[in-house]
């Protein structure tokens, strides 16, 4: 059930929101303002330096500040920073205990620094010597860092902006807390020193905490951190109060709430590069109240469970690891609650995250492909196995065939080829993430004989133009379909697959989708793209639309297309599946470090007892970039129970329009879902409380608060199988076999297979399973909640159906 603003109505809210033309700007949680300490400006600098580990990604830096980073065999990192490179920093540090801890200095001035003191990068020269760096081993890679501090800002809008090399995340609101803060800016990926302007605003004037996370994997280092004056162009770095800069103070006044200060995989809603086997909860004591250890209640999925629990002075870290079958793109839910010392502090937190993996796999699949059946690829003829079609609107470079020259003709397209010649070639393909585990075990079978193989370095990205304008960006864009996979048999389809892939800064895209139609349609499974082209909605997902239909010709090169015309200059024309919003859950930040290279794993719903299903793998890019893939295997695994939202109590109270926000008001508990129609999809929005402000700039937004599930009842006779089956009151002639959703079709009519049930393993028992309604097309959502739908439930003794029954809403 969707239930919408009441009072106002969502017609008032989307009219409110439509109706403005103003710029963006993030609303700071109200409340949060701080006394600060005018005795202490500046920031406090928190720093974790070790190359084993330079994946660039702010996931990878909150890993580090936690303590938990680890190199590619699994093993924790010693914090190599230096204590004693004071650099701009009052003080030297002190040495991290323990060892894979990260270490604090104090910075009274401004945030206008490199890894070598005098640098020029962005538009502040002369900068200063980082702390903490070089680190004890001589190296500046692999930094993490973590800036704290308290701003004082006008009331209204603030321009701000960081330039950094590389990736970075700015919160503000209650940013010592995972929860209860908003992120304005960031930035997660590889680039050079590069600018990143966004406008925070405030009701009223105050001192707001603030905090940035950065993080440099290897080349240059350097930060600044500004804000834009009045006039739209003159910078000013933050505690510059010689030239109008506002300030910054490094400490507050007063008490503080024990807290949860991290959280591990992070509550957002999408799939991120780095993903973990456990749920890590760090609390911390607040001053003077301290948290009650034994008071710690821990639900996962909507258990209580008990996680290991270990305190280290103030901070008490807590991980649970599920069991089963875990993949990243599965929605977890997770409660904690806990008290202080007195009793009198309570704190009760629910979220949704995603990036748990827990690879358990059969010994051996359905079926799948290996490549290691085919020679080496010898001319466009063998490029790839029979039945399976390669295209390409690659440039020629080299003519000729010679899988010694990455620019030759031998590599126009996806090609078949042994790991020798990808070693020699690009040998990144096959330095896969040593981290990941399959049946708890590292992964042994990563690639060997031979892959399918595609890559771009060393052919030409531009080209001068023949007309005289600008350099044309080249073609390197290459399309595979698979020869069809039977998977007839097969009623949970679950597809894994080596995936060495390197997406570099220069902007690429490497696809995954599939077809049970020939290839009439084609439906989603999974969409990698580098830090530098990924762009979020409001709510934290990604914003798929956009990420498909920006247009960047000088990067992502056009191709033409007989009668249609050129497509290309924007990643969506490589995409068969219809682009809208439903896509976001499917993309997922892969970067060009080793973490990018992994199996992965996807479920593939609609082809379940589906014959003839179709692999559609898709690679566009400019420079810098590769992909192998082998051992394609299909599987058949039941999928856990999505966890429902929890129920609520939450209501509607008021909405209202202040200056260029609308102000949405709610009593009770519950957690706030948004979406861009009526229709979805909905997702949580991370954080979400009373009131909450939405810049009337972001455009329609509807709301509802997540419960329950709709319940369905069905009616079982038989009467509609063929041939017709007798059932007793006693249950059914054997064991069910299978039983599924179908649709659409009314109660005299057969359909095919639209959602998998769990069925009882005896004669009579109860069903189960999760109807994901992003899976499902517009008219199949439509039949299941108007009754159009049945339940068939299967046996030994009637394989095409025992029994039946017409879904009721």
């Amino acid at each position: 059930m969707k239930i919408f603003l009441k009072n106002a109505g969502p017609l008032a809210l989307l009219a409110a929101l439509a109706s403005a033309s103003l710029q963006a700007q993030v609303p700071i949680p109200p409340g949060t303002s701080v006394t600060p300490d005018t005795s202490k400006p500046g920031f406090i600098w928190t720093i974790f330096a070790n190359p084993a580990n330079k994946a660039n990604n702010n996931e990878r830096t909150e890993d580090a500040l936690a303590g938990l980073l680890k190199d590619g065999d699994g093993n924790l990192l010693p914090n190599l920073a230096d204590p004693a490179a004071q650099g701009v920093a009052s003080a030297p540090s002190k040495a991290p205990n323990p060892e894979n801890a990260p270490i604090s200095f104090e910075i009274p001035t401004v945030i206008n620094v490199s890894q070598n003191a005098g640098d020029s990068h962005g538009s502040f020269p002369d900068e200063g010597q980082m702390p903490g760096v070089p680190a004890t081993d001589g190296s500046a890679d692999g930094m993490s860092v973590e800036i704290l501090t308290y701003l004082e800002l006008p009331a209204g809008v603030t321009t701000m902006g960081i330039n950094s090399d590389d990736g970075f995340r700015l919160s503000a609101g209650n940013v010592a807390d995972a929860f209860g803060n908003v992120v304005p800016g960031e930035f997660s990926g590889g680039r050079g020193a590069s600018d990143s302007i966004f406008m925070i605003g405030v009701d009223k004037a105050g001192v707001y905490p603030f905090r940035v996370t950065y993080e440099e994997g290897g080349g240059d280092a350097n930060i600044e951190w500004f804000t834009v004056k009045a006039d739209g162009t003159t910078k000013v770095l933050v505690n510059d109060t010689t030239n109008g800069g506002i300030k910054a103070y490094r400490e507050k006044l007063g008490t503080t709430d024990p807290f949860i200060k991290s959280v591990s995989p992070r509550p957002v809603p999408r799939q991120l590069e780095q993903v973990s086997s456990s749920l890590v909860i760090t609390l911390s004591d607040g001053t003077p109240k301290t948290v009650d250890d034994s008071s710690i209640v821990l639900q996962f999925d909507g258990a209580t469970v008990t996680p290991t629990k270990v305190r280290k002075g103030s901070l008490v870290t807590l991980t649970y690891t599920p069991t089963g079958l875990l993949l990243p793109a599965d929605r977890h839910t997770a409660n904690i609650s806990f008290k202080d010392s007195t009793g009198a502090f309570l704190r009760n937190q629910q979220w949704t995250f995603y990036n748990l993996e827990n690879l358990i796999l059969p010994a051996k699949p359905v079926t799948g492909e290996n490549f290691d059946s085919y020679p080496e690829a010898t001319s466009p003829a063998n490029t790839v196995p029979p039945g399976w079609v390669a295209t390409n609107y690659t440039y020629k470079e080299t003519e000729g065939w010679d899988l010694s020259d990455i620019t030759s003709d031998a590599f126009l397209d996806m090609v078949i080829v042994t790991t020798d010649t990808a070693l020699a070639r690009e040998k990144e393909v096959l330095d896969n993430n040593k981290t990941q585990l399959i049946n708890g075990q590292p992964v042994t079978n990563w690639m060997s004989g031979n892959l399918l193989f595609s890559a771009s370095d060393g052919r030409k990205r531009n080209i001068p133009d023949p007309d005289g304008g600008p350099n044309i960006s080249v073609g390197q864009i290459r399309f595979v379909v698979s020869a069809p996979f039977n998977l007839s048999t097969v009623t949970n389809p679950l597809l894994t697959f080596s995936s060495g892939a390197r997406l570099s800064g220069n902007k690429e895209q490497m696809t995954v989708e599939y077809s049970i139609d020939k290839g009439a349609s084609w439906f989603p499974a999974l969409y990698m793209r580098n830090g530098t082209t990924i762009i979020l909605a409001p709510d934290g997902s990604y914003d798929a639309v956009a990420m498909c239909i920006t247009m960047d010709t000088n990067q992502i090169a056009r191709w033409p297309t007989p009668g249609v015309g050129p497509k290309g200059g924007n990643f969506g024309d490589m995409i068969a599946a219809p682009i809208s919003q439903a896509l976001a859950p499917f993309f997922a930040n892969r970067n060009d470090g080793v973490a990018a290279r992994r199996v992965e794993a996807i479920r593939l719903p609609r082809a379940s007892k589906q014959s003839d299903v179709r692999l559609r793998l898709t690679h566009a890019g400019s420079c810098g970039w590769e992909w192998g893939i082998d051992n394609i295997a299909f599987y058949d695994i039941p999928a856990a129970a999505t966890p429902p939202p929890a129920s609520s109590d939450a209501k509607f109270s008021g909405i209202k329009v202040t200056g260029t926000d609308v102000v949405i008001e709610w009593t009770g508990t519950g957690t706030l879902q948004s979406a861009d129609s009526v229709a979805g999809p909905y997702t949580d929005v991370v954080g979400a409380t009373s009131p909450r402000r939405v810049p009337v700039a972001n455009g329609p937004k509807f709301y509802r608060f997540a419960g329950a599930p709709t319940k369905l009842t069905v009616t079982m006779n038989g009467a509609a199988e063929k041939p017709n089956a007798v059932t007793t009151a006693g249950g059914l002639s054997g064991p069910a076999t299978a039983a599924h959703i179908h649709g659409p079709a009314d109660a005299s009519t057969a359909a095919g297979v639209m959602v998998g049930l769990t069925a009882p393993s005896a004669s009579s028992g109860t069903l189960s399973g999760t109807i994901d309604l992003t899976t499902l097309t517009a008219a199949q959502v439509t039949a299941i909640k108007t009754g159009n739908a049945y339940v068939n439930i299967h046996t030994a003794a009637h394989p095409a159906g025992e029994i039946r029954g017409q879904v009721t809403p």
